[in-house]
């Protein structure tokens, strides 16, 4: 198997790599080992994941968490290589994070049949990811900046193991018709996320139907379309609360055309309004200095 794998990212804890497959006719990979905790993120195409028998079916809207010290091996369906984002946790970080979050006592790590999981993604976990490419593909990356959208996304992803259900199996067919279409769907919604986009306009840019879109994107996501953006506008804001920023620039960077509106709603999702939020953020800022 043919691969491109490179380092966007390199800290002390962890590494982000940008992993593309370049295979044309892809067979199963030879057997590797991983020896450290990841998360890989699924930008496009969809690959099986073979470890311990158990065969995970990975595609856009997936995040594989692997645990160290177990074997695996990878398979393509068809023509349809993947192109990933890993996070990779060093030794050290893990260690670090087994006790502090008493990882020792998770039902996920202390079974010792089961070396992966695989999880849906949801919107904020998106609007995370697409954050975290945009800050490592900077010149110079802003390393806190690294640091803080690594450290949320392991949060979220570690917040779904609660009432897990394995993400529905799709089938074959509509994965090979319509994948695209949907990571055609989240790329237009994450570099649009300011503007008033219509049905109509995302499922032409998609080339399909508005119902036809409508209907493949709630199977892939579990969200209808508006819910989805709602929740990644949601999530770009509460980011940016963290900056100097002015609320009110804020809503309207984040897509939201009325302040009120977008209070009401940012107060529905963390149970804070916008200045309640930020407030109680800097405080838990000054406590850790």
């Amino acid at each position: 198997m043919e691969a491109e794998v490179h380092i966007l990212f390199s800290s002390d804890y962890y590494e982000v790599c940008d992993f593309r497959c370049l295979c044309n006719e892809c067979t199963r990979s030879k057997t590797e080992y991983n020896e450290h905790l990841s998360l890989c993120i699924t930008r496009s195409g969809n690959f099986y994941y073979n470890a311990f028998r158990n065969t995970l079916d990975t595609y856009t809207g997936s995040v594989l968490v692997s645990k160290p010290g177990y074997d695996y091996s990878v398979k393509h369906p068809g023509e349809m290589p993947d192109e990933c984002t890993i996070i990779i946790f060093k030794k050290a970080f893990y260690e670090d994070i087994e006790e502090q979050l008493h990882l020792k006592a998770h039902w996920f790590f202390t079974n010792k049949d089961m070396q992966s999981l695989l999880l849906k993604t949801n919107p904020q976990v998106e609007q995370l990811h697409f954050a975290l490419l945009n800050a490592a593909r900077q010149p110079i990356p802003h390393k806190l900046e690294m640091d803080n959208i690594v450290m949320d996304i392991l949060e979220e992803v570690l917040a779904r193991f609660s009432n897990y259900e394995m993400p529905q199996v799709l089938p074959a067919r509509l994965k090979k018709h319509h994948l695209s279409t949907i990571e055609k769907a989240k790329q237009y919604l994450s570099e649009h996320i300011s503007r008033n986009i219509s049905l109509e306009e995302l499922a032409t840019h998609c080339h399909i139907s508005p119902f036809h879109f409508s209907r493949v994107f709630k199977l892939f996501t579990g969200y209808p379309v508006y819910q989805y953006l709602q929740l990644m506008r949601l999530k770009h804001a509460e980011m940016l609360l963290s900056t100097p920023l002015p609320i009110a620039d804020i809503a309207f960077q984040s897509g939201f055309n009325s302040l009120d509106y977008f209070s009401a709603a940012f107060k529905k999702q963390y149970k804070l309004s916008p200045t309640g939020y930020r407030g109680s953020h800097k405080k838990t800022a000054r406590f850790h200095k």
